[in-house]
């Protein structure tokens, strides 16, 4: 290792440059993302009973998967870093 220290990244904040703003501010995404999500089937339902082209329905559908996804991503990030917070690594 010739005396230089050794670092390893044990999870990245993305765009947060902090633990207390990865902490505030991945809730807050994870609830946007669950909302527009819920937002996306609700339009989903609307244009399937008027009678939409399948191919729209399921694009809006898709979008809607892609977002809670990304929302179950994020959470399991904020749960990890509550983890190593709660063990002193971070």
């Amino acid at each position: 290792m010739d005396g230089k220290p050794r670092q390893r990244v044990l999870l990245h904040l993305g765009r947060y440059t902090t633990v207390e703003a990865a902490l505030e501010g991945w809730p807050k995404e994870v609830e946007g993302l669950r909302r527009f999500a819920s937002q996306r089937r609700d339009k989903a339902e609307r244009l399937k009973k008027g009678d939409a082209a399948e191919q729209m329905v399921a694009t809006v559908v898709e979008r809607a998967q892609k977002a809670e996804k990304l929302a179950d991503e994020i959470a399991a990030k904020l749960k990890r870093l509550h983890d190593l917070r709660d063990q002193g690594k971070v």
